[in-house]
């Protein structure tokens, strides 16, 4: 039974993966209702100026609809999928959300969240970090990898 009224999450979810699954059923485990942030195309590009695979991003729809689909799935029928254009999304304002669900990687993200909501005078968030999900050679399972070995296939079938 969750635990908490209400969870948030965000990220690209591009090319939805293991790693994307757990952050998703933690969130389903942890809140009555969830809401995910999804970034938008532009948002995603920006924040990943370095990754030459970025042109295989998926299209922001698709991304919703695997969210969707995904939490479906899992029998979760209270959530919102939201658009978010910023690392914080709708965490600095939304007096309802009691927890936002993180990696280690954006775990620095939540710390500064609840900064900002303290300075605003709302309550912190209660943190949730869900570790990475490893593949079978030990490797944490990332979109920016998926895209990679996606472009070695295209490139090997000389679609690019």
């Amino acid at each position: 039974m969750p635990w908490l009224e209400e969870v948030l999450l965000g990220g690209t979810f591009d090319h939805l993966h293991d790693g994307h699954r757990a952050l998703l059923e933690s969130a389903i485990s942890f809140g009555k209702f969830v809401r995910v942030g999804v970034t938008t195309d532009e948002f995603a590009r920006r924040m990943r100026k370095t990754d030459k695979y970025i042109s295989l991003l998926q299209p922001l729809e698709v991304r919703k609809a695997s969210v969707r689909k995904f939490l479906e799935s899992r029998g979760c029928t209270n959530y919102e999928i939201l658009v978010i254009n910023d690392r914080y999304g709708p965490a600095l304002n939304s007096e309802s959300t009691e927890g936002i669900i993180v990696t280690e990687e954006t775990y620095p993200t939540a710390v500064e969240i609840n900064k900002l909501r303290a300075i605003k005078g709302l309550d912190q968030l209660l943190i949730l970090v869900i570790p990475f999900v490893y593949d079978e050679q030990g490797l944490i399972i990332s979109s920016r990898r998926i895209r990679k070995q996606l472009y070695s296939l295209l490139k090997k079938d000389g679609k690019k």
